[in-house]
Parts: C-alpha cells; structure tokens; sequence
C-alpha cells in the first residue's frame, strides 16, 4: 500500500507562487562524480519539450559525446496539470519501442484515485500492478479518509489493503489519523498520529504531532515531532523517542534549507549520541548557480561524508535553452526527480523532492517484464528522498524503480548495462 500521512512540508506550495510566465530550460546535461579521477564523467542530454502550460510532454536522452539517443519520456497532462499518464520508451536502432507506462487518475478534488502499471509485450500494454483509492470528504471539502485497495492481476479482482481515518478539529483540520492495514478479512490497527497542531494547514505544514504504535491492545507512544519555520519555508524538524510515559527524549533532528527561490539547498539528518550532542549521520546539498534572470544554469548535488566530515561531489545538471511558457509554474514529480547513473553496471541513485509526506516511502525495483526484484522503504527528510539501489547481480536490460507517494507513484527507468 502506498504510505500516506497527514504530516507535510510540500517545497512545491510552500514557495514560489502562481507567476503570469514561468521559464523553463530545453536543455540539461548531467554527469557523475568519478572519486577515483575526482572528475566530471561522461553524461547524458535531455532534450526538452513543454506544452502551452509548461508541462514536460516529452524528455528525450542522448549520449553526451556519440549523440546516440538512448530514451525518451512521454508525458500527458488534466486540466489541474497533474500527470495522467507516462510512458518510457527505449532506442531500439532506429526507432523508440515502448517498454512501459504508468497511468493515473484523480477525482473532484485532485486527489489520486487510480495508479497502474504496464509493460509492453511487443503488441499490446499488459497490466502488471494497480492500487485504487476510494476518498470520502466532509461537507467542507475536507478529507476524512482514504481506503486503498491493490489490484489482484490473476483473477481481476481488487483486494483491501489498507486505510486512514482523520478525526476533525473544531477548525476543521486533522488533528488525528489512524492508519489501519487489512489481515484475515478486517482492518486492525497499525499506527496513529495525534495531537496534531499545524503552523500553515492550508499548506499542511505541521508544528507538532506525536506517533504512537498499536502494541498488545493498546496504543504505545513512539515518538513526537516539533517543526520550526522560517518565512522562506525552511525549517528544522526535532524528533523525540518514547522510553516512557510521559518521557521524551532527543533522537533525531532534520533540517530543510530552501534559498529565497524556493529551491532546497540542503538537507541535513543528525542523531542525539551519548555525549548529548548532535551528530551528522547523513546530509546532501545542492549548489545552485543562476543566470541573469534567476533561472538555475547549474546544479551540483553533494554528499556528506561521515568518515571525512566534508562533502563530496555527487552529480551535476548544467541547464541552458531556456524558453519562456504559459502562466503557471512548471511542476510535476517526474520532472524533479533524478535517477543517475544511467546507464550504470551496478549502482544508481534515486532522488526526489517536494514531497508531502514524511516517515517512509514505499519503493520497488521491476523488470523488463514487470516482475518486482526489489522492494524496500526510503525515509522521507522534510520533502525529499535519497537511495542508492544496488543493480550489480540483474542482468541487463531496462529496470523501473517506483516511489509511492501521498500524490501518486512516481517512476524512473534505469538501464543496466
């Protein structure tokens, strides 16, 4: 099921407004960090095509020294500008052949109600996973639960699979959430967020909440969060654990930096050690470099190293053919996140931001043919995710890796060489 949580700190409505124009690049470039040469490696093009909203409609990736093409990404848009469908497609000698795609539908209120995921067979797309959510709202519009259902593929039948209640405040916010999964024909218990008190709801951005876990009967105190904003939506997330009642104690601190263009700069993970000081135990940033007109010409992503105390490079993304479109800002997970080195023989790393979830992400690794190799879970740090995904003992060909997230299921292909 996907992971949903009441808990936000959305980078994509916490800064830069709707603009009459927005500009947007045609044109990026992308390289890897060689630690052994400490050099900028051979990259890969994007080549970039928007339409009248300024909607990525299709990414096409070339090698950056043969120009041989390798992929493209095709994408289609509502009237709410949230992606509807993706399709990924190889370079097969002379033409693109289509490998796979995702579709997604929403309802009134542009929430996602729909996700599934195809393979092409060589003649026709072949469903290979799907999730349904059923949304129930107030008579103020406001969200009072989901229930999430997973497509049975053998015999075409949908399947419980989880749910979350929200309990209303007297304001009309969620001041609780109790999330259930479904085991031997019930729904039983899981996690609850209460006590929720919120420091912009209309953006959900929390001040504070407390986790609690479904243990023996009973719910048992985990852990509480305390957020601090700054008016650029940077902020700093203290996390304490439960070894009591009624006794906290500091377990980790998340800081989120934003520049004053709403892009994030930083993210920083500490943890509470026994001399009762904070420790850095992971951390990236970007430096941005701008043009003239404040559009970023260069990106480069690096990553905190425990063992030497300093940041090392990571990757880098220089931007250029810039175009000017439409009247809103350029959105979409898609497009924001990141999967590199691609092609790679081992290893690649999957990036997001923006998110508007916290606690974990659901992820998988498919195939070819659609079939899961690999599954595992990513901590959200105050709006983003990081995770490298060993590829070493697959054989080649085209993998998938998807990211469940509170606005849907956000997919990037890798090619393993």
């Amino acid at each position: 099921m996907p992971q949903h949580s009441p808990r936000a700190a959305s980078a994509g409505t916490a800064h830069r407004g709707i603009t009459t124009t927005v500009t947007v690049p045609g044109r990026s470039v992308g390289h890897d960090w060689n630690s052994t040469t400490n050099r900028w490696v051979e990259g890969t093009i994007g080549t970039h095509t928007y339409d009248a909203r300024a909607n990525a409609t299709q990414i096409v990736y070339t090698d950056s020294v043969t120009s041989q093409p390798r992929s493209r990404e095709l994408y289609t848009y509502n009237l709410r500008n949230q992606v509807t469908e993706s399709t990924y497609q190889s370079w097969l000698g002379s033409a693109y052949v289509n490998e796979q795609r995702e579709q997604y539908a929403y309802d009134a209120q542009g929430n996602i109600t729909l996700e599934t995921y195809q393979t092409w067979n060589g003649t026709a797309w072949t469903t290979q996973s799907s999730y349904r959510t059923t949304n129930t709202y107030n008579s103020a519009n406001v969200l009072t639960s989901r229930v999430y259902e997973e497509l049975n593929i053998n015999n075409n039948t949908w399947q419980p699979d989880g749910r979350i209640t929200f309990t209303l405040n007297s304001n009309n916010q969620w001041s609780e959430a109790v999330y259930q999964e479904w085991s031997n024909g019930a729904y039983v218990n899981d996690e609850r967020t209460r006590n929720i008190t919120w420091y912009d709801w209309s953006k959900l951005l929390p001040s504070y909440l407390e986790d609690q876990e479904w243990v023996g009967g009973a719910w048992v105190d985990d852990q509480r969060s305390t957020i601090t904003y700054q008016p650029n939506g940077s902020n700093v997330e203290v996390q304490q654990q439960s070894t009591a009642p009624n006794t906290w104690v500091n377990d980790d601190r998340i800081t989120t930096t934003y520049d004053n263009f709403g892009n994030l700069i930083l993210d920083q993970y500490e943890s509470w050690n026994s001399s009762n000081t904070w420790v850095i135990v992971g951390a990236d940033r970007t430096l941005l470099s701008y043009t003239a007109a404040n559009q970023v010409r260069r990106a480069v992503e690096q990553d905190y190293n425990t063992s030497l105390n300093r940041y090392v490079n990571s990757y880098v993304t220089t931007y250029s053919n810039f175009v000017t479109l439409g009247t809103r800002r350029a959105s979409g997970f898609e497009a924001t996140a990141t999967l590199h080195p691609n092609p790679t023989t081992d290893a690649a790393t999957i990036s997001l931001r923006g998110l508007r979830e916290q606690g974990a992400v659901q992820a998988e690794v498919l195939n070819t043919l659609g079939q899961v190799v690999q599954t595992f879970s990513v901590r959200v740090q105050q709006g983003g995710v990081k995770q490298q995904i060993n590829l070493a003992s697959y054989p080649a060909g085209v993998y998938t890796v998807r990211l469940h997230t509170t606005e849907g299921t956000v997919a990037k292909r890798v090619v393993k060489q």
